[in-house]
């Protein structure tokens, strides 16, 4: 084990000690924005409730209590363009903390790749197979992806060793 690991809590050496105010300012302000425009007065106060739940409790709250907003908002019918500006929004705040890392323009890049990826195959699915396969598909592959990474972590900050146990020939 190394250093990284301190108190339960393991840091990446990619992520600064706090993001910028200005990145969640401008991130909170594209979110409002982008739901707005999406939506109206109600995508508004949608984007405002995201903002405040983001503040409180983070990144991934926000992401999904936003998904479930949109949810609500488009209850009547999906118009593909307000809802790809929707998630632009909540792109913003996806990748508003990635702006405080070390490398910036690496993480957000990353980032846009892979939800670009994973919205493709989510999307691919969607359109050639029944909501239930596309489901177990985008699930799939989003579990599949979210492994990956947990094992590059694991190897980038040196918690896995290279050892492999001697084997008994009898």
């Amino acid at each position: 084990m190394s250093d990284a690991a301190t108190g339960g809590r393991i840091e990446s050496t990619l992520v600064a000690e706090q993001s910028s105010p200005w990145s969640t300012a401008v991130g909170t302000i594209a979110l409002v924005a982008a739901f707005g425009a999406a939506a109206g007065p109600s995508g508004v106060g949608a984007g405002v409730a995201t903002a405040l739940l983001w503040y409180g409790f983070g990144t991934p709250s926000a992401i999904a209590v936003g998904h479930v907003l949109l949810l609500v908002l488009f209850s009547g019918g999906v118009d593909p363009i307000a809802f790809a500006t929707a998630e632009v929004g909540l792109l913003a705040v996806l990748a508003a903390p990635l702006l405080g890392t070390r490398a910036p323009l690496r993480a957000v890049a990353g980032t846009l790749l892979a939800v670009a990826v994973l919205g493709g195959i989510g999307l691919l699915a969607a359109v050639s197979l029944p909501p239930w396969q596309a489901a177990a598909v985008t699930i799939g592959a989003v579990g599949l992806a979210s492994y990956g990474l947990y094992r590059y972590g694991l190897v980038s900050l040196g918690l896995v060793d290279d050892d492999t146990p001697p084997t008994t020939d009898e």
